[in-house]
């Protein structure tokens, strides 16, 4: 038997159905959008054990809400895990944390008497003999960060804040130039919404798979060494689904050194606005400095078109780089674990 994980078609944000063929568990990761829940999410499937929505940002939790709202009459679910201090009185704000969106969905579970709980590093959910999940983020004391930053943002005036870019591939350079550019992501104090992301390693039978949901690089890279991992002393994994839709905001060198994988999910249509993704820095980063786990050739497994995503944000390798370095674009929306 096999274990199938279904990559919606989400836009620019993330929404997974992953089912154990054997059990017939299954369960979602993030919702979308409500287009994602409406043309995609209800024509898979009517029930699932449980939801995991990773973090509050309208990309990964709007869908969500249809979702909710055809519970239980059209929708079958037992569970929603999910981080979020439900308790804070939310005015009708924006900002870099959804505070709105968390509060609204919040009253909603309530509302349909929908059991949720949350979810913080070291914990494991077990789903079958074969299947567990293993919570690598967020940590107790960043949940606790993320619980005052919300005070923080509900007392404070957001109304200058501007959306910083994701990515911007803008600038012309070669795969090694890209390749060579330092870290850019933020301070974890300075990226609360991300640092708090809901990330795991999925493992069925000998297989691994890491979700990191828009985790920060910082918050893995720190649970690999406590692992005992290494730049000599790797964690293996079949596939990794990438933070941040590829951003080159949401990696480090650090983490790249300390994992070896050759597959790399990518969940984007290409970004809105001036948030682009995925980051040419992010694919030359990994096709030059990551460990491919004895493969030559390493895969980038994309849920949108990449010739639209190129039309919109321009060409995100050469040919020839992509040639030269074994680098495979692969335009698909299900993965096969066996």
């Amino acid at each position: 038997m096999a274990l199938v994980i279904t990559i919606f078609k989400a836009n620019y944000g993330d929404a997974f159905l992953i089912k154990e063929l054997s059990s017939g568990k299954q369960f979602i990761v993030d919702c979308g959008f409500k287009l994602t829940y409406r043309q995609h999410i209800k024509k898979k499937t009517n029930s699932v054990d449980f939801i995991i929505l990773t973090h509050s940002d309208e990309d990964h939790i709007n869908g969500a809400f249809p979702l909710l709202e055809d519970y239980p009459e059209y929708f079958s679910l037992n569970k929603v895990y999910v981080n979020s201090p439900e308790s804070i009185s939310v005015p009708r704000v924006a900002g870099g944390i959804s505070i709105k969106q968390a509060n609204s969905l919040f009253k909603l579970l309530n509302e349909k008497a929908v059991q949720f709980e949350g979810l913080t590093q070291g914990e494991v959910l077990e789903i079958s003999d074969d299947f567990s999940l293993e919570i690598i983020s967020p940590t107790s004391d960043d949940l606790e960060c993320f619980h005052k930053k919300f005070i923080e943002e509900i007392t404070s005036d957001l109304s200058d804040k501007k959306e910083n870019d994701i990515s911007s591939n803008v600038a012309t350079k070669t795969i090694t130039e890209w390749a060579e550019l330092p870290d850019s992501f933020l301070k974890k104090s300075d990226d609360i919404a991300n640092t708090s992301s809901i990330a795991f390693i999925l493992n069925y039978k000998d297989k691994k798979v890491l979700f990191l949901a828009d985790s920060h690089p910082e918050v893995i890279s720190d649970y690999f060494q406590q692992q005992g991992f290494s730049s000599e002393k790797k964690a293996v994994f079949d596939y990794i689904k990438l933070s941040h839709h590829g951003s080159a905001k949401s990696i480090s060198k650090r983490l790249i050194s300390m994992v070896s994988c050759n597959n790399y999910i990518i969940s984007t249509n290409g970004g809105k606005a001036r948030s682009k993704h995925p980051s040419v820095e992010t694919i030359a980063k990994l096709a030059i400095l990551v460990d491919r786990n004895k493969n030559d050739e390493i895969n980038f497994y994309f849920n949108h078109s990449v010739s639209a995503i190129e039309t919109r944000n321009g060409s995100l390798l050469s040919e020839n780089e992509r040639l030269l370095y074994k680098i495979n674009y692969i335009e698909q929306n299900e993965i096969t674990l066996t």
